[in-house]
C-alpha cells in the first residue's frame, strides 16, 4: 500500500507483531536475564534462525532480509525469482508501469480512472486502470492452460481479489522501488547496480557464509522469471554445476515442469511437497 522496499522488509521480518521479531525478542531477553551472549557462537542453538519460504516478490522480501540479518535465517526457499530479468520480462514490466501511469502524472479528475467496479462486489473504488492491470498480471502469471482450465468467470473472481486487496498506489511503488531500472541496474537509471536486485543481494548472502541452505523453484513456463535466469540466480547463491536440473551445492534448483510463474498456486501440493522435503533435508 504505498510502502517502500525497505519499509516491507522491515514490517515482514524486523517489526514488532511479526514471528521473527517477537521469537528475537524473546531469546534477547531470556538470554539477557541468564548472562547469555548473543553474539557467542558457543551458545548451543539459543540464538533465533527460521527457514524461510516465499514466492515471487516475497522471495525478494526474503532475500532482502538474509543479506541484512544473516544470522537470523538459516534456509531459504524461494519460488519465481531470477538473478534479473530478460529482455520479454521487461517488455511485460514496461507495459504494467504504462498501465499504472507510472511514468506520467496521475490525474484524479480523469473520468476514465474514476471509473468503479461494482460496489457489491468491492468495498474499496477499483478504477479501470487497476482491473486492466490485474488483467494483464493474471495472463502473465499463469501457464496458458492453467487459465483455461480455470475458466474466464473463475479468473474474473482471481482480478476482483487484487481490485480489493491493491491501490494503484501501492502497486506503482513496488514497480519503481523494485523494478526501477529495465536493465537490472542501478533505480532511477543509475549505472551503479542496485543493492535490493536479486543478483546484488544473492552475493551478499552467499559472502556471508550465514545461509546453510537454498532452493530455488520456477515454473518451466514462467515469463518473469525464466528458468535460465534462476539458475543464474542459484549459481550466485552457491551451486557450481552447469544443469538447469542440478540437484548438487548449498543451493539446488527445481524446474516445476508446465507451470508459468504462479508455482505455488498452479501446482500447490507439488510445491508444498517440495518444501516440506526442504525443510526436513
Amino acid at each position: 500500500q504505498g510502502l517502500d522496499f525497505w519499509n516491507v522488509v522491515k514490517e515482514a521480518f524486523f517489526s514488532p507483531g511479526c514471528y521473527y521479531y517477537e521469537q528475537q525478542q524473546q531469546n534477547q531477553n531470556g538470554n539477557d536475564e541468564e548472562g547469555i551472549d548473543n553474539n557467542n557462537d558457543n551458545n548451543n542453538g539459543i540464538a533465533m534462525v527460521v527457514d524461510v519460504a516465499s514466492f515471487s516478490f516475497g522471495a525478494r522480501v526474503a532475500m532482502a532480509a538474509a543479506s541484512i540479518e544473516p544470522n537470523g535465517i538459516r534456509r531459504l526457499h524461494l519460488t519465481g525469482v531470477g538473478a534479473e530479468r530478460d529482455n520479454f520480462a521487461n517488455v511485460i514490466l514496461a507495459s504494467w508501469k504504462d498501465m499504472l501511469g507510472c511514468s506520467n502524472s496521475i490525474d484524479d479528475d480523469d473520468d476514465d480512472d474514476d471509473e468503479e467496479c461494482d460496489p457489491t462486489n468491492h468495498a474499496n473504488k477499483c478504477t479501470a486502470r487497476l482491473r486492466s492491470f490485474a488483467w494483464s498480471v493474471i495472463l502473465v502469471t499463469y501457464s496458458e492452460e492453467f487459465l483455461a482450465s480455470a475458466g474466464s468467470e473463475r479468473v474474473s473472481t482471481w482480478v476482483d481479489g487484487v481490485c480489493r486487496y491493491n491501490t494503484e498506489e501501492g502497486l506503482r511503488a513496488i514497480l519503481m522501488q523494485t523494478h526501477g531500472n529495465d536493465d537490472g541496474r542501478g533505480r532511477g537509471g543509475k549505472e551503479e547496480e542496485d543493492p535490493w536486485s536479486p543478483a546484488a543481494m544473492a552475493r551478499r548472502i552467499r559472502s556471508s557464509g550465514a545461509v546453510e541452505r537454498c532452493r530455488i523453484v520456477v515454473g518451466s513456463r514462467d515469463k518473469m522469471s525464466h528458468p535460465t535466469q534462476a539458475m543464474r540466480l542459484a549459481k550466485m547463491l552457491g551451486s557450481d554445476d552447469d544443469d538447469v536440473t542440478f540437484e548438487a551445492g548449498r543451493c539446488v534448483l527445481k524446474v516445476m515442469e508446465g507451470c508459468g510463474h504462479a508455482v505455488p498456486m498452479e501446482a500447490m501440493r507439488l510445491w508444498r511437497g517440495d518444501v516440506l522435503e526442504f525443510l526436513d533435508e
